[in-house]
């Protein structure tokens, strides 16, 4: 078994208390059997509140009930009751590996950290060549459970994705372009037909379907439907995008950590469309609202959009199914 990891990974360390957007906050903490399983042999009143406010959930899962929006064990000073009280050892496994993510292909394996922690955040905007180790690992596909030769061509496909988003030699919307246009041919040998020779971008397409979209959205706070009514209120000016470097990481992030899910849905657009509404939005916002902070509005898009499977499920169907959405009107806005 192949594992891989970004060099930014092994550098994390829970900040606790001092984290700004905890993640024992907003989320339902799912508890595994084994330490469901520890924590009835806890005989004193921690064991006995565990216990008590540990339950069933509409999917089935066993939960610690929610308080006030937090996890019931995150005490006054922000710390876990759990971690004091039985150790770290003891903590389930959602609050033990979280931000700590893996992607496993059968014969491989891809660890991250999530975007949607504040720290794991920071490393990631911090790093530079993150991703290295991926592209020199010598892959070797060969797995009943997915096509191998599928996912050959999704390497080959991710390693010149890479390439084009590191091309500092453009700017990073012409680089987004670039990556919209080669996946979109690829799309189309996907799907066996012809790849297009020439794909133009839309000439005066509006941002706005992408805000009136995103606005449907179901949201637990009101930072990111801000952020976005920031974006629609810009979306007449004609506005420059910028910062590059934090989205050419960003980018990064989530081509690395998403782009090989194609090899289950063949879809190869849905990475790079997510990619490209994302750095619209944040541009958008930006030119309405030059004091927002890039680094916590990237967080809490991610929290909100990257990890709730409910908008993931509506921005796939929507991609999929919405014209307005095409690669054509997508180029339209970068250009």
């Amino acid at each position: 078994m192949k594992n891989v990891y970004p060099s930014y990974y092994g550098k994390f360390k829970c900040i606790a208390n001092l984290c700004k957007d905890s993640c024992c906050k907003d989320w339902d903490v799912v508890v595994d059997s084994e330490a469901e399983e520890f924590y009835n042999t806890v005989n004193n009143s921690l064991g006995e509140k565990i216990r008590r406010l540990t339950v069933t959930d509409g999917d089935g899962d066993r939960i610690f009930v929610s308080k006030d929006g937090h996890c019931p064990f995150w005490n006054s000073d922000m710390l876990c009751d759990i971690y004091i009280g039985l150790g770290e050892e003891h903590l389930c496994k959602t609050c033990s590996s979280f931000p700590r993510i893996t992607a496993g292909f059968s014969d491989f394996e891809e660890h991250f950290l999530s975007f949607a922690c504040p720290e794991a955040a920071r490393l990631i905007l911090a790093e530079e060549n993150a991703y290295e180790a991926f592209e020199t690992a010598e892959y070797k596909p060969d797995s009943q459970d997915y096509d191998t030769n599928l996912m050959k061509i999704l390497l080959q496909a991710r390693a010149e994705n890479a390439r084009l988003l590191k091309n500092r030699s453009e700017t990073m919307a012409q680089r987004l372009a670039d990556c919209l246009v080669y996946n979109a041919r690829l799309q189309s040998v996907l799907n066996g037909d012809e790849p297009e020779t020439e794909i133009r971008g839309t000439s005066n397409k509006s941002p706005r379907f992408i805000f009136a979209f995103f606005k449907t959205l179901d949201y637990m706070h009101g930072n990111v439907p801000q952020i976005i009514k920031d974006a629609e209120s810009a979306a007449d000016k004609n506005i420059t995008y910028a910062y590059d470097d934090a989205f050419e990481k960003l980018a990064l992030y989530n081509l690395y950590r998403y782009y090989l899910n194609s090899v289950d849905s063949m879809d190869v657009m849905n990475t790079v469309k997510r990619i490209v509404c994302e750095f619209i939005i944040l541009n958008y916002a930006l030119a309405a609202n030059p004091r927002l902070d890039l680094a916590d509005a990237m967080q809490k898009y991610s929290k909100e959009i990257e990890h709730s499977y409910e908008n993931s499920e509506e921005i796939e169907f929507e991609f999929m199914t919405n014209p307005d959405f095409s690669a054509e009107n997508l180029l339209g806005l970068l250009e």
